[in-house]
């Protein structure tokens, strides 16, 4: 009985030691310990020590060459740690290298974190393009809703992170969804113009969004303007034009050429279209 005890202290003493390791907090120690070393000598490459998994914490210190060596050494990568994260949400919003690691070794890369985020969520959210771009390419869900009801289209918008919008209106990401607010991608754009907390892609956002609907709606259900977008005049006067009257034939047309696509990458399918380039141009937004 004390042999098993002294092991299993022995192993929660190195997975311990592991994750200090790997956060680089072996410098405030001064242990000197070395991962390879920990490895050999038993340490619990699926151990939580504390809220923080092995594997989690490599990723979200963007070090690829520990996440390849956790996982062969039977690291899971799709275990869930204290935060409610997958090493995969860590890698997203941080490095494309990691993120191609986790995924060529099974992550599931619509794996939910506690507040049904998806990886392509927090990429989104941070602008992390070069993440996006895989995620979309290894099947991302561009209209995965988390507990807000918000998309990954959403969040790029509210943040204003022009290269990712771009990246998942190619993947034909549904421009229409409202969230718990009842507030779509072109809304919450507007709003966080709005509101004075913008940055200098804005502009060209709220005007993608614009292309990318058809007949678009900036009222509520009661018929309301959301309020901080009522109190600034330039934008009134941009967008409910727009909102109340009819968009033209071809912006409508052009929406539903889109819509009727699917889920695919546009670039590939609207070539594909037997219209002229400058046609194909105008439905790939551009």
């Amino acid at each position: 009985m004390y042999h098993r005890m002294a092991k299993t202290q022995e192993t929660y003493h190195l997975s311990e030691r592991l994750i200090r390791t790997i956060s680089d907090w072996q410098s405030l120690t001064d242990s000197g310990d070395k991962i390879e070393d920990l490895l050999e000598a038993g340490a619990d490459v699926n151990h939580c020590h504390g809220t923080l998994l092995p594997l989690g914490c490599a990723s979200m210190v963007s070090d690829a060459y520990c996440v390849e060596l956790l996982i062969e050494n039977g690291a899971n990568v799709n275990a869930i740690d204290g935060y409610g994260r997958a090493p995969l949400h860590y890698a997203a919003e941080r490095d494309p290298v990691c993120t191609e690691l986790l995924l060529a070794s099974g992550a599931h890369v619509n794996i939910r974190d506690a507040n049904q985020d998806t990886p392509l969520h927090w990429a989104a959210f941070k602008d992390k393009v070069s993440c996006v771009e895989i995620l979309c390419l290894n099947g991302a869900d561009t209209d995965a809703l988390d507990y807000g009801l918000d998309t990954p289209l959403s969040w790029a918008a509210m943040k204003g992170n022009l290269d990712t919008m771009k990246i998942l209106l190619e993947y034909n990401a549904d421009v229409t969804t409202l969230n718990y607010n009842g507030r779509t991608p072109l809304v919450r754009s507007a709003s966080i113009q709005a509101s004075g907390l913008n940055n200098e892609y804005d502009d060209e956002c709220l005007h993608l969004l614009i292309k990318a609907n058809g007949q678009f709606q900036v009222r509520n259900e009661n018929n309301q303007v959301p309020r901080e977008i009522s109190q600034d005049n330039k934008l009134c006067e941009l967008l409910l034009p727009l909102s109340d009257n009819p968009r033209s034939l071809h912006e409508q047309c052009r929406f539903n050429i889109r819509k009727s696509m699917g889920k695919r990458y546009l670039p590939n399918a609207v070539r594909q279209l037997p219209v002229p380039d400058t046609m194909q141009n105008y439905i790939l937004l551009r």
